[in-house]
C-alpha cells in the first residue's frame, strides 16, 4: 500500500504532534519532517520509513481508503521476575528501537545503584544502544550530581517528585522496576500508556533544572562515549 502525504499528515494531526515531536520520536531531522511533508522530501526513503515507523509505533494505522486510524486497543503485559529481569529489560528496548533507533525516557534514576549492581552489564548495554542510535534523557533528584553520560541529557527534580520505583518509557512500551526482593519489572505494551508516562517525563523534564556542570561527578565507563554539552 502506497502512503500519501495527505495521511502522514493526518496521522501527525491525529497523535497531535507537532512537526518537532515527530522529528524527535523518528530521530530525523525538524527540516525532514517539513520537507516530506511539502512534498520535497523523498517518499519511500530513510527519512520516509523512519517517519512512518514512528507513526506507527505510536499506534497509527495507514488504511487502503486511503486514510489513518489509530489500531484497536493493543495491550500486552509481561511480569519478569528475577536477577535477569533488567537484562531483558534492555533486550527489549533494543528489540523495540535496535532498527530505527530512538529514545528511551527514564525517571527516577540514581546512578550510584546502577554501577553498584550492574556496572559491567550497564556499559555494554549503553555502548550497544548508542551504535544502534539510541539516546536517553534521564531524571534524577536534586541533589545527585553523579552521571553516567552526557550531564546536558539530566534534569534534576525535587525529591517529592522523585520516582523511587524507576521507569522506562520507549516506543509503545512503558516499563516500571520493583527493586524488591524479588526484583521486578513491569513492562506494559500500550501506546496510550506509554504516551501518557511520556507526558508526565516531558512535563518533568522541562520544569527540572540542568545539573550544574561544577558538581557534576562523571562515572567514566570504559568504552562509552560522552555525549557533547
Amino acid at each position: 500500500m502506497m502512503i500519501t502525504i495527505e495521511q502522514l499528515k493526518a496521522a501527525r494531526s491525529l497523535l497531535a504532534y507537532t512537526q518537532r515531536e515527530l522529528a524527535e520520536r523518528a530521530s530525523v531531522s525538524l527540516a525532514a519532517v517539513s520537507n516530506l511533508e511539502q512534498g520535497t522530501g523523498k517518499m519511500g526513503g530513510k527519512v520516509f520509513e523512519a517517519v512512518c515507523g514512528a507513526l506507527e509505533r505510536a499506534g497509527i494505522e495507514f488504511t487502503p481508503e486511503p486514510g489513518v486510524r489509530l489500531r484497536r486497543e493493543k495491550f500486552n503485559f509481561r511480569n519478569i521476575e528475577g536477577d535477569g529481569a533488567i537484562f531483558e529489560l534492555w533486550e527489549d528496548i533494543i528489540a523495540t528501537l535496535g532498527r530505527t533507533g530512538g529514545e528511551v525516557l527514564i525517571s527516577g534514576v540514581d546512578e550510584k545503584v546502577w554501577l553498584k549492581k550492574y556496572k559491567k552489564e550497564l556499559t555494554a548495554a549503553l555502548i550497544q544502544q548508542r551504535k544502534l542510535g539510541i539516546t536517553n534523557r534521564l531524571l534524577i533528584a536534586e541533589g545527585n550530581n553523579l552521571v553516567i553520560i552526557g550531564p546536558s541529557t539530566y534534569r534534576a527534580v525535587p525529591s517529592y517528585l522523585f520516582q523511587q520505583a524507576p521507569y522506562f518509557v520507549y516506543g509503545d512500551r512503558f516499563a516500571i522496576i520493583n527493586w524488591g526482593p524479588p526484583l521486578r519489572v513491569l513492562l506494559v505494551q500500550n501506546p496510550l500508556i506509554a504516551q501518557t508516562f511520556r507526558n508526565q517525563f516531558e512535563f518533568n523534564y522541562l520544569h527540572g533544572k540542568p545539573l550544574d556542570k561544577k558538581k557534576v561527578a562523571i562515572a567514566k565507563l570504559e568504552g562509552l562515549p560522552y555525549l557533547p554539552d
